[in-house]
């Protein structure tokens, strides 16, 4: 976020900006979900008729998990329907004793709360919808040109959230309906794809940079000094595995919490 926002900065420089526009929300808002939940809202919908193994064979090109595989974890997802949403917490680097405050209920988020009867696939749709609302606002709107995410916008939104999830997986493409949309006016090579870059490989860069320095931060810090931290999660952090990328990355996001206790402590210190 750093560098983008020097690239950001650069722009309003030299130019005349009033507004950032970006595609900030479009996995969400366009369903990019990987899971059995498209197959359940079909079945809930329709019943078993023939489209249903449509959906099935579209979840196995997208995923590349077996048939029995699918309607194993779709047969979970429907015993659930009627149960609370539990939300996923990172908890990996935290204290147990942090991890049990987690645990203690707490009021929730009005979205995560889907009506009675509502398809497990499409009350995630709608989790994912409240996720991208931290990309909303990108800089301070006192010192800064506004953040305008036009796929955010009402008209869409609406539109979106009212097309069934196995639309959105049809021919086995995440995100189907988007891809449609923009046939005409998007490059093959683009609507074909089914990946894209990240800044993983960029963070881990510069975990390998200032790894000792995010150890020593995280050590002597205010947050290990309240009981919160379990720092054996900076063990096997530089090891060039997947364990040790996501480790790298979760220390990362722990330094940058660290950080922002100090700024306030000392903000009340001074």
């Amino acid at each position: 976020m750093q560098a983008i926002a020097s690239a950001h900065e650069e722009l309003r420089r030299e130019h005349q900006i009033d507004a950032f526009f970006s595609g900030n929300g479009g996995d969400n808002i366009f369903c990019a979900i990987r899971s059995a939940s498209p197959f359940v809202d079909r079945f809930m919908a329709q019943g078993p008729r023939h489209g249903l193994f449509d959906t099935l064979r579209d979840l196995s090109d997208l995923t590349g998990a077996s048939g029995a595989t699918i309607l194993r974890h779709a047969w979970d997802r429907y015993r659930d329907c009627s149960r609370p949403v539990k939300l996923h917490r990172d908890t990996s680097g935290l204290s147990s004793a942090a991890i049990a405050e987690l645990d203690v209920p707490r009021p929730p988020h009005p979205w995560m709360e889907a009506p009675e009867g509502t398809p497990p696939g499409k009350a995630a749709h709608v989790r994912l919808l409240a996720r991208a609302h931290r990309s909303i606002e990108l800089y301070p709107r006192r010192s800064h040109p506004q953040h305008v995410a036009p796929l955010l916008s009402q008209p869409i939104v609406e539109t979106c959230l009212s097309i069934p999830t196995w639309q959105w997986i049809e021919g086995g493409r995440d995100r189907a309906v988007a891809r449609a949309a923009f046939k005409p006016i998007v490059p093959v090579q683009l609507l074909r794809r089914t990946s894209k870059g990240g800044p993983g490989g960029f963070m881990q860069r510069i975990f390998q940079a200032n790894a000792e320095h995010a150890g020593d931060l995280l050590r002597t810090g205010l947050l290990a000094r309240a009981g919160l931290l379990d720092l054996r999660t900076l063990e096997g952090a530089s090891q060039p595995t997947v364990a040790g990328f996501e480790k790298a990355q979760r220390i990362l996001a722990l330094c940058a919490a660290e950080s922002w206790v100090r700024w306030w402590t000392d903000v009340r210190a001074s």
